[in-house]
């Protein structure tokens, strides 16, 4: 019940909101919302069950694989000398003119994912779209000649299964397993812990199915004057050894905007573990010193507290800022109202750009990892939850499930 009156509040406070966000879902996020994912809850069916869907997605996912092959060759391509991380971009804000006659410049040489190379004229699946999404999005045909192309466009032209934001532009789509649809490869159990005979798929820590679309960031959203932030709400990652910390995804991801030319000026990160503060700013890498606001205390899930991370972008920064969040703290009763304030308040959702969130809800396939469907420990469906983040789409948040 608690899930259902979210998801109805929520739905309420988009009314205003939809117009003018026309949020554009791929044929296949859409779909699955509407069959209610076979009121199945499995994260993997979509994928396993022979249909024309599947066919679509499993296009869809070479698709994927091949844009992230090469924007890791983008990444890595120009190491220096011992280098094992990826150069990074300058800080986009920097380089552009007071005029900003050379934004498209600046984008495509540091924004922008590499051109891809391939023909483009190779017919599209069943549930696919002929007319890109900025193209639907626009009215314009095919061979409008004042059509955009967009190279994530480019990338997804046969499956057509990108999700699209006027704000914040190309997205993955909404779908089960909520996480890298290769988990539901099976294998042996590699990790800890497993029950016995249990079988995982080497991808659910995999963060490759993410996708920013940082061109259009570059072009459509960034500015010389903007404040950029990271709220990190379950820092764990500056526990980890020092010789691993480019290992942990939230450093991964704060990385991968910095290699696209994002750069944060504040990254606040809450942890409930006691840490020494000389230990976490050793941890960390070099980069996040400067703008890192280590704060060791539990986050509280009241509204308008002063622990409420909510309260303090609230009360500190503007909707024209650039401001990420990350929300994984692992404990429902913290994490469930935090997310509620968010899908509620529509003041947050003109704040908040980007949204991760693993969202523990009843999946067979993760009760190795969440807990048993009898533990209390999840609550509520797949399909109430891609209908929730579709929700925070349409408002304007580009919400990604987190891993």
């Amino acid at each position: 019940m608690r899930f259902v009156w979210i998801l109805t509040v929520a739905l309420q406070v988009a009314k205003g909101q939809q117009q003018n966000n026309q949020y554009i879902p791929a044929k296949a996020e859409q779909h699955v919302i509407d069959i209610k994912n076979h009121d199945s809850s499995s994260g993997c069916l979509i994928w396993k069950e022979e249909s024309p869907l599947r066919d679509d997605l499993e296009l869809f996912k070479k698709e994927l694989s091949y844009y992230n092959e090469n924007l890791k060759r983008k990444d890595f391509g120009q190491l220096a000398l011992g280098q094992t991380t990826g150069a990074f971009a300058p800080d986009l804000r920097t380089l552009f003119n007071n005029d900003y006659s050379n934004r498209e410049q600046v984008c495509r040489e540091y924004a922008d994912a590499p051109q891809a190379h391939h023909a483009t004229t190779t017919t599209t699946g069943t549930y696919s779209d002929p007319k890109t999404t900025e193209q639907k999005l626009r009215g314009l045909s095919t061979t409008d000649e004042a059509a955009p192309q967009n190279i994530l466009d480019d990338y997804f032209h046969k499956s057509q299964q990108l999700s699209y934001l006027p704000r914040q532009g190309h997205m993955e789509p909404l779908l089960p397993p909520l996480r890298h649809p290769d988990m539901c490869t099976p294998t042996v159990c590699t990790s800890k812990p497993c029950g016995p005979g249990t079988t995982r798929g080497d991808h659910v820590n995999d963060m490759d199915y993410l996708i920013e679309d940082f061109g259009h960031l570059c072009r459509h959203v960034l500015h010389k004057t903007m404040r950029t932030v990271f709220i990190d709400m379950g820092a764990s990652y500056f526990f980890e050894n020092t010789a691993s910390h480019t290992a942990n995804e939230a450093i991964q991801a704060i990385e991968k905007y910095r290699r696209h030319g994002i750069h944060f000026d504040h990254i606040y990160a809450y942890e409930v573990r006691d840490m020494k503060t000389e230990d976490v700013y050793k941890a960390v890498p070099a980069h996040m010193r400067a703008p890192l606001h280590w704060i060791n205390m539990p986050v509280s899930p009241v509204e308008g507290h002063a622990d409420n991370p909510w309260t303090m972008l609230l009360n500190d920064y503007r909707p024209d800022d650039f401001i990420v969040v990350k929300l994984d703290i692992d404990t429902p009763s913290v994490e469930s109202p935090l997310f509620q304030q968010l899908l509620t308040n529509p003041q947050l959702q003109e704040l908040v750009d980007v949204f991760y969130f693993e969202h523990h809800v009843q999946m067979d396939e993760m009760q190795t990892f969440w807990g048993a469907h009898s533990s209390g420990l999840t609550k509520g469906s797949i399909t109430e939850s891609l209908e929730l983040f579709q929700q925070l789409r349409k408002n304007g948040v580009a919400a990604h499930y987190w891993i």
